[in-house]
């Protein structure tokens, strides 16, 4: 166990070294400050990157040649495209080590900021990180709600307003998506409907749906698999969202290794083929 003496001590050679004050005392603690700030996020980067090179250290030792992380935005999980590439791509590179993490956007962008990930597949708002991120394009992407087969809505096309009187399943609060529905009912004069059940895609919310006439918001990406896995359609109303296509995200302050440029041309090539 390191001492408090000791903490002090490394602490006051950091700041005679930076020449600036990196934390305050407070009532409710040690606070840092903008510049404890500035160095506590580059020492996420230092330390990730010492994990990652241990990582790969541990890989070469047994035989493997690399590693690659990969996040998935969980909506996305019943993507067949991206499954099929991943499955390749690990027939193809048997000796990387790769992990994959499905989580929220937020959460894998997180991750990727310190250099957690090397990449993640799903959609940024427009604008959202432009100065930190590079967006490669996958492919356009349109959310729509899905029903069980025979559902009323599902054998024609219909209006927002028509959806109004089911309950829906929507991601909880917040979410860009959420809230561009309930803005546009509201524009419309109507009230949003209180029969909301809030949660991520699984599949509970698509059994759900699949034996009543719930309706569940998914990734038009998806919806071939859905109907395949749930017997669930597609309802067919244009919803007034203006979101981005899917992409593949990664920093543009590194360099894309050789595992990672390996998988993007897989997945890239496997979509267009589609």
């Amino acid at each position: 166990m390191v001492s408090q003496s000791a903490i002090s001590k490394a602490l006051a050679e950091v700041e005679s070294i930076a020449e600036a004050q990196l934390f305050e005392r407070t009532p409710s603690g040690m606070r840092p400050t903008i510049y404890g700030e500035a160095l506590v996020r580059h020492g996420h980067l230092i330390a990730s990157d010492v994990q990652r090179a241990e990582a790969e250290l541990d890989a070469l030792r047994i035989g493997e040649i690399g590693t690659l992380s990969i996040g998935v935005f969980f909506p996305l999980n019943w993507w067949d495209v991206l499954a099929d590439s991943v499955v390749e791509f690990r027939s193809q590179s048997p000796k990387i080590r790769l992990a994959v993490r499905e989580d929220s956007m937020e959460t894998l962008l997180e991750l990727l900021d310190h250099d957690l990930l090397d990449i993640v597949i799903g959609r940024l708002a427009s604008g959202y990180g432009s100065d930190h991120y590079s967006q490669q394009l996958l492919r356009e992407d349109h959310p729509v709600f899905v029903a069980r087969q025979g559902h009323p809505l599902t054998q024609k096309p219909v209006t927002l307003e028509d959806l109004l009187g089911f309950t829906w399943v929507l991601p909880e609060q917040p979410n860009i998506i959420r809230q561009q529905l309930e803005f546009a009912v509201r524009d419309m004069g109507l009230r949003f409907g209180a029969e909301v059940i809030s949660s991520q895609v699984s599949p509970l919310t698509f059994r759900l749906a699949s034996g009543s006439d719930t309706l569940v918001l998914a990734s038009q990406c998806i919806v071939e698999e859905l109907h395949a896995l749930y017997r669930l359609q597609p309802v067919l109303c244009d919803l007034p969202l203006h979101l981005g296509p899917l992409v593949a995200v990664t920093r543009s302050d590194k360099a894309l290794g050789k595992a990672a440029t390996a998988f993007l041309d897989q997945l890239t090539g496997a979509i267009s083929a589609r």
